[in-house]
């Protein structure tokens, strides 16, 4: 391409909407498949109990109402987009581009695997409890560096023409699909952040153990 040329294109700018509609389904879809496989999987063979069974719960709901924030973050990049074919337009008289809404974001997650006991036995495994969520940072940054990845293919070059502008719109894209991790902060921050819940139920149960083993230990059978 002529590397004097500087423009757009506003059949191509349009077509950049179903790209960045599918790369935050896609988005959605890898969230939900990290978090499931790397905390409910390995959290169903640690953890037996009703209570595990509601906690999670709590948590799929959690990542349920993520999917709106993950929808409103790439909504905002698209309407960025055409505000930018909307410049060229008034800048050129040209036809100004028209990018629909990006559709919600599913991200509902099961946690079907999770039993409220094994054989009758209602357990935690402490040690693992704590190894799963010593492990969430590194969840955290796998799903961001996954949005990355995804946002590679994002290629606005034949939609904004010349000068670094489609270059400078993927750049964009790669920062605002990065930035989506940080929906999840609650994995490792905040006062009920799932790290923090693992390490308390761990504790609780060490706990109980020790009080009602120290009872038995102390009880005076004369």
């Amino acid at each position: 391409m002529n590397g004097a040329l500087r423009g757009y294109s506003r059949q191509e700018i349009e077509a950049l909407r179903d790209v960045i509609n599918n790369i935050a389904r896609e988005s959605g879809e890898k969230i939900v498949l990290k978090l499931h496989d790397e905390i409910i999987v390995p959290m169903s063979t640690a953890w037996y109990a009703p209570e595990a069974i509601e906690f999670f719960e709590g948590f799929a709901e959690t990542v349920k109402i993520s999917g709106e924030e993950i929808t409103e973050a790439f909504d905002i990049f698209r309407n960025a987009v055409q505000e930018a074919g909307t410049n060229w337009a008034e800048n050129t008289k040209g036809e100004t581009p028209v990018l629909p809404n990006i559709d919600t974001v599913d991200t509902t997650i099961s946690i079907a695997e999770i039993q409220p006991d094994n054989g009758g036995k209602v357990t935690l495994d402490t040690e693992r409890a704590r190894s799963i969520a010593d492990g969430l940072s590194e969840v955290e940054q796998a799903i961001k560096a996954d949005l990355e990845a995804l946002a590679e293919n994002l290629d606005a070059e034949t939609s904004f023409i010349g000068g670094g502008q489609g270059a400078a719109v993927q750049e964009c894209f790669v920062k605002v699909s990065g930035a989506v991790h940080k929906i999840f902060k609650y994995l490792t921050e905040g006062d009920n952040n799932l790290y923090l819940c693992l390490k308390l139920f761990a504790k609780k149960y060490e706990d109980v153990a020790e009080g009602i083993a120290s009872a038995f230990n102390n009880t005076n059978v004369n």
